[in-house]
């Protein structure tokens, strides 16, 4: 038997194990502590510090900063520096200077907070010295990327473009590949319907190919304003799940786009949280030199016409290839003939036109997210995937784009004072995608087959409530932990953020995902139409 000596000496092992894996892992925490500095800046009492600057003045403006040797994102209306940090390290990064004179930091509780300062945006102070005058200014500190849009001559930028300047910090946990990026760019507003927002979305042009904060290596990007995105996350979530069944079925065309968060400010105008959204074209679907691609702008369908367009163009437009002819507009005139008729007469022949598989997903999709803007026709992507083999030519792939509104969230109406969340669509069964809905009413066994089949498969795992609930949580804890959700707000009060709560999107996804078991297990609510 082990004497009690034996297990005194095993104990005392095991508490300077657990004390130096501690100091293992904290280390540049403590060395932060002992060393009284943060960013390479020494941190000093308010004592300290008028010693530091007796017999100077003060110089009546803020220094000039650099982070890392890159000029600091500055906002003009808060008259605050902002500093990218990463939110997954837990730790103060990076090295912060001025040509101006020395940085004194001035103590702050929050600098021993590295969460909650991020979060709560907190502000601290830091002064400028050189001898002869000081400076001060405030530095918030975020754990968002940053992106400062410098346009030529402080010029406001409209729909004709502004040639610019971008830079750009991708000091984030989300992201990969390099911290800061400079390029050249034109950046020019865009949006229908959203162009008389105060927060406008922007097409930015880059003068070479970049990989932007993890997404795809390119030089034209969306940057979506969120003016009318509530919560900041219907967008965002629609997208990510969107791919989630995309890369859960066979076919190759189908995933959609992404999109990330990122701070943008602009001629030193701190502008919110946009999405930096990558563009839906050839690339981002992987399109073969025979497909087409089509992108609905309106809800209309063309009448018969001798036009060279069949009139599509009056909804529709060709987005690949870039020259094209009468005949590139066949397989969409084919497509909407058949499908976008009220009752479909010929199943077969609607089926050898539209790919079933992705059909079925999108319908599904719409259902699930009630994205009223996107079931007729408007805010698609219409992909016509060349078939060497088939009774058909070409067969249609669908693809959703701008998705604000959905989740029980309301299209925009000019007021508002309108309800942000309808929670009586959580058990509305009419939103069906207009092509299935049309095969529906004539064809309802082999539709409701399909879809309950499919509908089961998905509820498994990539629409279950946990993996949804996780993919919510995971982004509010990130807009609410960088600072910068409340941060929009505050810069965008006028949107009426009072009106909206995170747990809305959290009732309805639980709500709809319960609906719609009931819903495809019989069909009990749709009607046939016979």
């Amino acid at each position: 038997m082990k004497s009690r000596r034996y297990y005194s000496k095993r104990i005392i092992q095991i508490l300077i194990l657990i004390v130096f894996l501690y100091l293992l892992v904290n280390w540049r925490e403590i060395t932060f502590r002992i060393g009284n500095r943060c960013l390479a800046v020494d941190i000093v009492s308010q004592e300290e510090l008028l010693i530091k600057l007796e017999g100077s003045m003060d110089a009546g403006h803020r220094p000039a900063l650099t982070y890392n040797d890159h000029e600091v994102a500055w906002d003009g209306i808060t008259e605050k520096y902002y500093l990218p940090q990463n939110m997954g390290e837990k730790i103060w990064d990076g090295i912060l200077s001025s040509g101006d004179g020395t940085l004194y930091w001035l103590e702050d509780e929050y600098f021993g907070k590295y969460a909650e300062a991020i979060a709560q945006g907190h502000a601290f102070t830091l002064y400028c010295a050189d001898g002869a005058s000081w400076y001060s200014c405030q530095v918030v500190f975020t754990g968002m990327p940053v992106m400062v849009i410098e346009t030529e001559d402080g010029r406001d930028i409209d729909r004709e473009g502004a040639v610019s300047h971008a830079r750009m910090w991708t000091h984030d946990v989300k992201s990969k590949g390099k911290q800061y990026q400079a390029v050249g760019c034109q950046v020019s507003a865009r949006g229908d319907s959203s162009k008389g927002f105060p927060k406008q979305g922007y097409k930015l042009v880059l003068e070479k190919k970049l990989s932007l904060f993890g997404l795809r290596n390119d030089e034209d990007w969306v940057m979506v304003a969120l003016w009318d995105d509530d919560g900041l996350i219907h967008n965002k979530f629609s997208y990510d799940v969107w791919q989630n069944m995309a890369a859960n079925n066979t076919v190759r065309k189908d995933q959609g786009t992404r999109m990330e968060y990122v701070e943008v400010f602009c001629n030193d105008i701190y502008m919110g949280v946009y999405g930096l959204v990558e563009r839906m074209d050839a690339k981002e679907l992987g399109l073969d030199k025979n497909d087409i691609l089509y992108k609905c702008h309106g809800f209309q369908v063309a009448d018969e016409s001798i036009e060279e367009d069949f009139g599509l163009s009056v909804a529709y437009d060709i987005k690949y290839p870039k020259e094209y002819d009468r005949d590139t507009w066949l397989p969409l005139k084919e497509y909407l003939d058949v499908c976008a008729a009220d009752v479909v007469t010929d199943y077969d022949k609607a089926a050898s036109l539209l790919n079933m598989e992705n059909a079925i997903d999108y319908n599904i999709f719409m259902m699930l997210t009630w994205a009223e803007d996107n079931n007729a026709r408007k805010n698609i992507c219409f992909v016509a995937e060349y078939m060497r083999d088939g009774p058909q030519q070409y067969q249609i792939i669908k693809v959703p784009w701008d998705l604000n509104f959905s989740w029980g969230q309301s299209t925009y109406d000019g007021d508002f004072d309108r309800k942000l969340y309808h929670p009586e669509r959580i058990q509305d069964p009419s939103l069906w995608s207009f092509d299935i809905q049309a095969m529906y009413r004539r064809y309802p066994d082999e539709i409701e087959n399909l879809t309950r089949k499919r509908w089961q498969q998905l509820r498994k795992d990539v629409l279950s409530k946990e993996r949804l609930f996780a993919m919510l949580d995971e982004e509010f804890t990130y807009l609410h932990g960088s600072g910068a959700y409340d941060r929009n707000y505050i810069r965008w009060e006028e949107h009426g953020r009072e009106k909206w709560k995170d747990e809305y999107i959290y009732e309805y996804v639980e709500g709809r995902l319960a609906f719609l078991d009931s819903f495809y297990q019989d069909f009990s609510l749709s009607g046939r139409m016979e």
